[in-house]
């Protein structure tokens, strides 16, 4: 199963919202991408990533510029390993781009495929929404208040004391 991350419009309210802005949500999957490894610059002009590919190219002419002065097979290993690097963080650069461009991150939804990611994503929104919290659920929750051990001014990672250690 892949991961995605849902990122929605500026414009986006709610799920309840109007359909052509929940329509415009993007589901950017959370994997390696052979095609931004391939055609990294065409895969970057095709979403419109203007910054990601300005520091692209500057990344890239100076590895390469540092290559050719080594000689031999290092251009070759040099391309190669930018194209490897960015066809891994080609999906997280373009939801830091849609980010920027004042998209928000309003979830994440697994699936086999980006349809049935879509189709988990908004059947989980919509139960969530549609479920009202009756009274007896709103006076009946249990009053929590975690104790955090601490070393000095510094939190300990990975302990937390539960109601029956707590002294």
């Amino acid at each position: 199963m892949t991961s995605y991350v849902v990122m929605a419009p500026p414009e986006f309210e709610s799920l309840n919202g109007d359909r052509e802005i929940t329509g415009r949500m993007q589901f950017v999957p959370d994997k390696f991408s052979p095609l931004a490894f391939l055609f990294s610059i065409p895969w970057i002009l095709y979403h419109r990533m203007w910054l990601v590919l300005l520091g692209y190219l500057a990344v890239t002419l100076v590895i390469e510029i540092a290559a050719l002065s080594l000689g031999g097979a290092a251009m070759g290993i040099a391309a190669f390993a930018i194209a490897i690097l960015f066809g891994f963080e080609a999906q997280a650069l373009r939801c830091w781009s849609l980010e920027r461009k004042g998209w928000q991150m309003v979830g994440v939804a697994e699936g086999n495929g980006r349809e049935e990611a879509e189709i988990r994503f908004f059947a989980n929104r919509m139960n969530k929404e549609q479920t009202p919290i009756t009274r007896d659920q709103q006076t009946t929750r249990p009053a929590t208040n975690p104790i955090i051990p601490r070393i000095g001014s510094e939190q300990v990672v990975g302990l937390t004391l539960g109601p029956e250690t707590r002294q």
